[in-house]
């Protein structure tokens, strides 16, 4: 959590002086959020669950989170569509997320997914940053998510995800849990569930700017 500048409190939500509503920790901050997948490419499908809905559900509990403590939020999706041009390859749909970046001149680039594997049983959260440059962004990520969600701690690896490795900004991708475990599928689509996603995210970029 962070302070609140008025009572100096470590969580604002517990104010009662209406500091909730003039402290914005991410003033001036430019956050790019990119809910994987969309339109044709849906992600993962389990259960009847796509993936693509569960990135962009999280996304937009996110994106208001951050705009009530200031930040301003560059969607590369709002609406369960590609980001590319009807017809276009899936490499084409990747850079054009990164070109919304780009032209954005954001401060962090965050990816939201969930992992569709073989094995059923396999359960928790991941980050990753792009291989071979800074994984702080990642990291307090990771460890703000799994403190607010209690999920397993998958931990932080380094990746070539197309939009980290095409990214120049500071970037994570986060692996918000498993789709192909049934449990935590039902979990990733619960509303309550979603909202303390958001909220550990929330929470990991909040603490990435006050450290820098």
């Amino acid at each position: 959590m962070w302070h609140c500048d008025v009572c100096h409190q470590q969580d604002v939500s517990g104010c009662d002086c209406g500091c909730g509503e003039v402290s914005q920790p991410l003033l001036n901050k430019i956050v790019v959020l990119d809910p994987g997948h969309g339109g044709t490419f849906s992600g993962g499908v389990h259960y009847g669950f796509r993936e693509s809905d569960i990135n962009l559900a999280v996304a937009l509990k996110l994106r208001k989170k951050l705009t009530r403590l200031g930040a301003k939020v560059v969607m590369t999706r709002t609406r369960d569509v590609s980001v590319a041009p009807a017809g276009s390859t899936l490499e084409a749909d990747l850079q054009a997320r990164v070109d919304i970046a780009k032209k954005s001149a954001g401060d962090i680039f965050v990816s939201l997914h969930v992992d569709d594997v073989p094995n059923i049983n396999l359960t928790g959260v991941a980050s990753y940053f792009p291989e071979g440059r800074s994984s702080g962004l990642a990291c307090t990520i990771q460890t703000f998510l799994v403190n607010e969600t209690c999920a397993v701690d998958n931990g932080v690896s380094p990746a070539d995800f197309y939009v980290l490795v095409h990214n120049d900004m500071p970037a994570a991708l986060i692996e918000m849990g498993y789709l192909s475990n049934l449990a935590e599928a039902i979990c990733l689509m619960d509303d309550c569930y979603q909202s303390l996603i958001a909220e550990g995210i929330l929470n990991g970029i909040v603490n990435y700017f006050l450290c820098q």
